[in-house]
Protein backbone atom coordinates (compact mmCIF):
# COMPACT_ATOMS: atom_id res chain seq x y z
CA UNK A 1 0.00 0.00 0.00
CA UNK A 2 1.47 3.35 -1.02
CA UNK A 3 1.14 6.39 1.12
CA UNK A 4 0.00 9.63 -0.53
CA UNK A 5 2.66 12.30 -0.41
CA UNK A 6 1.54 15.51 1.25
CA UNK A 7 1.98 18.55 -0.94
CA UNK A 8 4.21 21.33 0.25
CA UNK A 9 2.31 24.27 1.70
CA UNK A 10 3.10 27.91 2.40
CA UNK A 11 3.51 26.94 6.07
CA UNK A 12 6.35 24.59 5.11
CA UNK A 13 8.05 27.22 2.99
CA UNK A 14 7.57 29.90 5.65
CA UNK A 15 9.20 27.67 8.28
CA UNK A 16 12.31 27.26 6.12
CA UNK A 17 12.44 30.93 5.10
CA UNK A 18 12.21 32.05 8.73
CA UNK A 19 15.58 30.38 9.28
CA UNK A 20 17.29 32.40 6.53
CA UNK A 21 19.27 35.57 7.14
CA UNK A 22 18.24 38.93 5.70
CA UNK A 23 20.96 38.80 2.99
CA UNK A 24 19.81 35.31 1.96
CA UNK A 25 16.20 36.52 1.70
CA UNK A 26 17.29 39.55 -0.32
CA UNK A 27 19.15 37.24 -2.70
CA UNK A 28 16.06 35.09 -3.09
CA UNK A 29 13.96 38.16 -3.86
CA UNK A 30 16.63 39.36 -6.33
CA UNK A 31 16.54 35.96 -8.08
CA UNK A 32 12.74 36.13 -8.31
CA UNK A 33 12.99 39.75 -9.55
CA UNK A 34 15.34 38.68 -12.36
CA UNK A 35 13.44 35.49 -13.23
CA UNK A 36 10.40 37.00 -14.99
CA UNK A 37 9.26 40.47 -16.07
CA UNK A 38 5.99 39.92 -14.17
CA UNK A 39 7.93 39.35 -10.94
CA UNK A 40 9.95 42.51 -11.55
CA UNK A 41 6.77 44.54 -12.12
CA UNK A 42 5.14 43.05 -9.02
CA UNK A 43 8.10 43.72 -6.74
CA UNK A 44 8.57 47.25 -8.05
CA UNK A 45 4.88 48.01 -7.62
CA UNK A 46 4.87 46.56 -4.10
CA UNK A 47 7.91 48.36 -2.74
CA UNK A 48 8.02 51.56 -4.80
CA UNK A 49 4.35 52.26 -5.58
CA UNK A 50 4.91 55.33 -7.75
CA UNK A 51 3.30 56.55 -10.96
CA UNK A 52 6.17 54.87 -12.79
CA UNK A 53 5.20 51.47 -11.42
CA UNK A 54 1.82 51.83 -13.17
CA UNK A 55 3.45 51.91 -16.60
CA UNK A 56 3.99 48.16 -17.17
CA UNK A 57 0.36 47.52 -16.22
CA UNK A 58 -0.85 50.34 -18.46
CA UNK A 59 1.23 48.92 -21.31
CA UNK A 60 -0.48 45.54 -20.92
CA UNK A 61 -3.91 47.19 -20.87
CA UNK A 62 -3.12 49.29 -23.94
CA UNK A 63 -1.71 46.34 -25.85
CA UNK A 64 -4.69 44.17 -24.86
CA UNK A 65 -7.48 46.64 -25.64
CA UNK A 66 -5.99 48.72 -28.41
CA UNK A 67 -4.18 46.36 -30.77
CA UNK A 68 -1.75 47.62 -33.35
CA UNK A 69 -4.47 48.28 -35.92
CA UNK A 70 -3.37 45.59 -38.33
CA UNK A 71 -5.77 43.12 -36.74
CA UNK A 72 -2.87 40.71 -36.22
CA UNK A 73 -3.35 41.01 -32.46
CA UNK A 74 -6.72 40.11 -30.94
CA UNK A 75 -8.38 42.13 -28.22
CA UNK A 76 -7.63 40.42 -24.90
CA UNK A 77 -10.07 41.60 -22.25
CA UNK A 78 -9.05 38.96 -19.71
CA UNK A 79 -5.38 39.89 -20.01
CA UNK A 80 -6.17 43.57 -19.45
CA UNK A 81 -8.35 42.81 -16.44
CA UNK A 82 -5.63 40.54 -15.05
CA UNK A 83 -3.15 43.43 -15.24
CA UNK A 84 -5.48 45.48 -13.03
CA UNK A 85 -5.91 42.58 -10.61
CA UNK A 86 -2.16 41.93 -10.48
CA UNK A 87 -1.44 45.59 -9.70
CA UNK A 88 -4.11 45.64 -7.01
CA UNK A 89 -2.67 42.50 -5.39
CA UNK A 90 0.87 43.87 -5.58
CA UNK A 91 0.16 47.28 -4.10
CA UNK A 92 -3.27 47.46 -2.50
CA UNK A 93 -3.10 51.02 -3.83
CA UNK A 94 -6.74 52.05 -4.40
CA UNK A 95 -5.95 55.19 -6.40
CA UNK A 96 -3.50 53.39 -8.68
CA UNK A 97 -6.02 50.60 -9.21
CA UNK A 98 -8.68 53.18 -10.04
CA UNK A 99 -6.28 54.79 -12.52
CA UNK A 100 -5.86 51.45 -14.30
CA UNK A 101 -9.60 50.81 -14.31
CA UNK A 102 -10.33 54.19 -15.91
CA UNK A 103 -7.48 53.64 -18.36
CA UNK A 104 -9.07 50.29 -19.31
CA UNK A 105 -12.30 52.03 -20.32
CA UNK A 106 -10.41 54.86 -22.06
CA UNK A 107 -8.37 52.42 -24.16
CA UNK A 108 -11.39 50.34 -25.12
CA UNK A 109 -13.40 53.42 -26.07
CA UNK A 110 -10.52 54.85 -28.10
CA UNK A 111 -10.12 51.54 -29.92
CA UNK A 112 -13.75 51.68 -31.01
CA UNK A 113 -13.50 55.32 -32.07
CA UNK A 114 -10.38 54.61 -34.14
CA UNK A 115 -11.20 51.17 -35.58
CA UNK A 116 -15.00 50.85 -35.49
CA UNK A 117 -17.49 48.71 -33.62
CA UNK A 118 -16.31 45.55 -31.93
CA UNK A 119 -18.98 43.30 -30.40
CA UNK A 120 -21.40 43.10 -27.49
CA UNK A 121 -19.00 41.17 -25.21
CA UNK A 122 -16.42 43.94 -25.60
CA UNK A 123 -18.83 46.70 -24.63
CA UNK A 124 -20.26 44.71 -21.74
CA UNK A 125 -16.77 44.39 -20.31
CA UNK A 126 -16.13 48.12 -20.69
CA UNK A 127 -19.50 48.99 -19.12
CA UNK A 128 -18.83 46.60 -16.25
CA UNK A 129 -15.49 48.24 -15.54
CA UNK A 130 -17.10 51.69 -15.83
CA UNK A 131 -19.71 50.66 -13.23
CA UNK A 132 -16.97 49.44 -10.89
CA UNK A 133 -15.20 52.79 -11.22
CA UNK A 134 -18.45 54.65 -10.49
CA UNK A 135 -19.14 52.49 -7.41
CA UNK A 136 -15.64 53.19 -6.12
CA UNK A 137 -15.93 56.91 -6.76
CA UNK A 138 -19.20 57.10 -4.85
CA UNK A 139 -17.22 56.24 -1.72
CA UNK A 140 -14.15 58.35 -2.51
CA UNK A 141 -12.86 61.68 -1.26
CA UNK A 142 -13.19 64.94 -3.19
CA UNK A 143 -9.62 64.85 -4.51
CA UNK A 144 -10.20 61.43 -6.06
CA UNK A 145 -13.53 62.57 -7.53
CA UNK A 146 -11.91 65.70 -8.97
CA UNK A 147 -9.22 63.59 -10.56
CA UNK A 148 -11.39 60.91 -12.18
CA UNK A 149 -14.88 62.32 -12.76
CA UNK A 150 -13.80 64.62 -15.63
CA UNK A 151 -12.15 61.65 -17.34
CA UNK A 152 -15.34 59.62 -17.03
CA UNK A 153 -17.34 62.49 -18.49
CA UNK A 154 -14.87 62.64 -21.39
CA UNK A 155 -15.30 58.91 -21.99
CA UNK A 156 -19.08 59.34 -22.13
CA UNK A 157 -18.74 62.21 -24.62
CA UNK A 158 -16.35 60.16 -26.73
CA UNK A 159 -18.75 57.18 -26.66
CA UNK A 160 -21.58 59.18 -28.24
CA UNK A 161 -22.57 57.36 -31.39
CA UNK A 162 -21.07 53.99 -30.42
CA UNK A 163 -23.60 51.21 -30.76
CA UNK A 164 -24.48 48.13 -28.70
CA UNK A 165 -26.04 50.36 -26.01
CA UNK A 166 -22.57 51.44 -24.95
CA UNK A 167 -23.13 55.19 -24.90
CA UNK A 168 -26.55 54.83 -23.28
CA UNK A 169 -25.17 52.51 -20.60
CA UNK A 170 -22.28 54.78 -19.70
CA UNK A 171 -24.36 57.94 -19.78
CA UNK A 172 -27.13 56.49 -17.62
CA UNK A 173 -24.68 55.04 -15.09
CA UNK A 174 -22.78 58.31 -14.74
CA UNK A 175 -25.89 60.50 -14.47
CA UNK A 176 -27.48 58.20 -11.89
CA UNK A 177 -24.41 58.32 -9.67
CA UNK A 178 -23.41 61.95 -10.23
CA UNK A 179 -26.41 63.89 -11.52
CA UNK A 180 -24.64 67.24 -11.30
CA UNK A 181 -21.33 66.15 -12.84
CA UNK A 182 -17.96 67.55 -11.88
Amino acid sequence: MTQHARSVSWKDVKTVLAQHSAPELLQLIRDLYALRPENKDFIQARVLSTAETLQPYKAIIRQSLYPDGTYDEPIQLARARKAISDYKKATKNARGTLELMVYYVECGTQCTVDFGDVDAWFYESLKSMFRQVIQTLQHSDHDTLDRFLPRLEAIVRQARGIGWGYYDGLSTTLKAAFPHGS
